[in-house]
């Protein structure tokens, strides 16, 4: 299967690493033959909305291909963390709160928040939204904490109106699960978590996805992760096969962060979703 579709790609407007520019990734997505692509700056919390403003002015600037679009990644996040960053309530430690208020210690009950409203959206010019669970909000380690909070954090995306995309679904549970967060340490880091994740809750995954006619998103830089072990990407393809069978629609992204495009990913991509099944119409193109 030929790739022609990557809407998951940060510039270096994205609050973390991410270092592409607007004209590279222009000019690298339309020789790998995308017929649309799009710009997927994270958003955490209203703090780094300066961010996607200059995201945007560059892309407006920018924009040459009637294939580019702009769009936004949003992270989960904790109504209580959010309602602190408004108010100016914290001591910052690290880089708090470019993240959240990483460092602290909330309430493991808060209602999950996305940071954003739909006149933002509508003012910015955002094209479409991708909500993705980046880091547990304030859950204790372990396991069934681990996915509770995932699951909960996923139904939020796929419920809400301003999410179109679910983004790399349960990427980090290993990391979750292990403790990482708390110990930043390779030794919690679970990675049979990934193949332990309840069946009941991918089932409820699926059928809201269909229900909501929300998108999940084959995200090849965690189904080509060299950091997981291979049995981790084949649970990983198996499951958005099973969710394909379920009537899951799907969009593609490479979740690209580094300054130029991997040709290499997209080719190898195509044919892993050959080999599981993946046809043209189980993609939704949304410009096309």
């Amino acid at each position: 299967m030929k790739i022609k579709q990557n809407l998951h790609i940060h510039s270096h407007h994205s609050c973390d690493s991410a270092c592409a520019t607007m004209a590279d990734i222009q000019k690298e997505m339309t020789a790998c033959g995308m017929t649309e692509f799009g710009i997927s700056d994270h958003l955490h919390s209203r703090y780094n909305l300066c961010d996607i403003k200059s995201s945007r002015n560059d892309f407006l600037g920018s924009k040459k291909s009637n294939a580019f679009h702009f769009g936004i990644e949003v992270s989960g996040m904790s109504q209580w963390e959010c309602e602190k960053i408004a108010a100016g309530d914290y001591e910052k430690l690290g880089d708090d709160p470019v993240y959240g208020l990483r460092f602290n210690h909330g309430p493991a009950n808060s209602p999950v928040h996305l940071d954003i409203t739909a006149k933002d959206i509508e003012e910015l010019g955002i094209e479409y939204v991708i909500g993705g669970v980046h880091w547990p909000l304030y859950s204790p380690p372990g396991r069934d904490n681990a996915y509770e909070d995932f699951f909960r954090q996923m139904m939020t995306m796929i419920e809400s109106p301003l999410v179109d995309i679910l983004a790399h679904p349960w990427n980090a549970i290993e990391y979750s699960a292990g403790g990482w967060f708390q110990d930043r340490s390779t030794g919690h880091i679970d990675y049979d978590a990934i193949l332990n994740i309840p069946d009941e809750l991918n089932e409820k995954l699926a059928a809201a996805l269909v229900k909501h006619g929300k998108c999940a998103e084959l995200n090849l830089s965690v189904l080509n992760s060299t950091k997981l072990p291979e049995k981790c990407r084949q649970y990983f393809w198996n499951l958005f096969a099973q969710w394909r069978e379920a009537g899951v629609k799907f969009t593609i992204g490479s979740d690209q962060h580094a300054a130029h495009a991997n040709e290499i990913m997209f080719s190898a991509s195509g044919l892993l979703m050959d080999c599981f099944g993946f046809k043209e119409e189980n993609i939704q193109y949304f410009f096309e």
